[in-house]
């Protein structure tokens, strides 16, 4: 599996990590091949040769542009586009990111609003040009380092603001945040954007991996720190189906058995992995109901409040744990009695070592012919086995 780990040494940027795709081996000529498509006059992009102290690198020089577009005409400009699906996709979805946020911060509506600096076709091309990188180099998952970010006031198309912006500072909430004391926009919303984008929930550190080329990404701020951006492309040493989780635990004597069951679902509901609860002896041999559930980091805070709110426990064991799973892979299987769902499980990138049939799938077939679930079931499972 390819990892990317992003080492944002002195923040992090759009044309930056374009920049450190190009050093890392990625030909500038498919980042062009994608430009070339959108049909607008766009900056010239050059490619040069730059050192930060004794680092070399790739620094984008990019021409001038008074071209800005509206929200409708990014998402039709980039929609349009004939491209890989794959590229499309993450550049959209890195749009709606901004779109989100910017709302947010400002309490609009996506109709009224304007995205100011980000309207610019700068943001076009860095959504394009990163989703490129990373299609390049066949990423599968991203970590990245903690994320720089300066003090001090920055200039805005809405005057003198606070720096870090709080558009950035929103994009980035719940990511590790370093502060350096420069008066500088380290990371500007493109590229917390492309941390929220590509690295989603993995920010419970980095496992263990063997990189193959090193990329910088290089600026030209002039500072006691040099202005680079880092990246790793690498091949992670763990089993793809490794993963961090949390587990939430808790034991309550008061209470009630019946309300036990409904709040297990309303915590459900909430999208944990796992939940369980079973009984277990408490203090002065008190009977007591134990309530385990397994969640991701980012469900972590909700799920926590939501065991707070349901139950009548004063505290709860958190902790950080490893799951295993099987590689998953769904399929329509088609049978004698009818179509049903298939989950296949896979040991690495080997043979599948476990089927499931889905069981919704199994019981209206059983309902529409009158038939035994345990039948069905047999029947269908005695069909798929044959066909692999």
């Amino acid at each position: 599996m390819n990892i990317l780990y992003i080492d944002p040494i002195f923040g992090i940027s759009g044309d930056m990590m374009i920049a450190a795709f190009i050093d890392a081996g990625m030909p500038f000529s498919e980042i062009d091949a994608v430009l070339r498509k959108v049909p607008l006059s766009l900056p010239r992009i050059t490619p040069v040769e730059l050192s930060q102290g004794v680092v070399k690198g790739v620094h984008l020089n990019i021409g001038k542009s008074d071209l800005h577009l509206s929200i409708g005409e990014m998402e039709a400009v980039i929609s349009g586009l004939d491209i890989k699906d794959g590229i499309k996709k993450d550049a959209l979805a890195m749009l709606d990111i901004i779109i989100e946020v910017e709302g947010k911060v400002h309490d609009i509506g996506r109709d009224a609003l304007h995205l100011h600096e980000l309207s610019h076709i700068d943001t076009v091309m860095d959504l394009l040009g990163v989703a490129a990188g990373m299609d390049y180099f066949a990423i599968n998952k991203v970590y990245s380092g903690p994320v720089p970010c300066g003090r001090g006031t920055i200039n805005t198309a809405h005057g003198a603001i606070p720096n870090p912006p709080p558009v950035t500072l929103e994009i980035l909430r719940g990511y590790d945040l370093v502060f350096y004391d420069e008066p500088l926009e380290l990371t500007t919303p493109t590229g917390a954007t492309i941390i929220r984008r590509y690295v989603g929930d993995n920010r419970t550190g980095t496992p263990p991996f063997s990189f193959q080329k090193i990329g910088y990404g290089v600026g030209t701020y002039k500072s006691t720190r040099p202005d680079l951006l880092r990246l790793y492309i690498a091949t992670d040493n763990q089993p793809v189906f490794d993963e961090d989780v949390w587990v939430v635990e808790c034991d309550m004597d008061d209470m009630e058995t019946e309300y036990m069951g409904l709040a297990a679902e309303r915590i459900r509901s909430a999208g944990v992995l796992d939940l369980l609860y079973f009984p277990v002896s408490m203090k002065k041999g008190r009977p007591g109901i134990r309530l385990s559930i397994t969640v991701t980091a980012e469900k972590l805070e909700q799920v926590v409040a939501l065991v707070f709110r349901e139950t009548t426990t004063f505290g709860a064991r958190i902790r950080k744990d490893k799951r295993r799973i099987l590689r998953r892979e769904e399929q329509v299987v088609e049978t004698s009695l009818g179509a049903l769902r298939v989950k296949y499980g896979y040991k690495g990138e080997g043979a599948a070592v476990k089927t499931h049939v889905e069981s919704e799938d199994v019981r209206k077939i059983a309902d529409e012919h009158g038939l035994p679930y345990r039948e069905v079931l047999e029947t269908v499972k005695s069909e798929i086995i044959n066909k692999k």
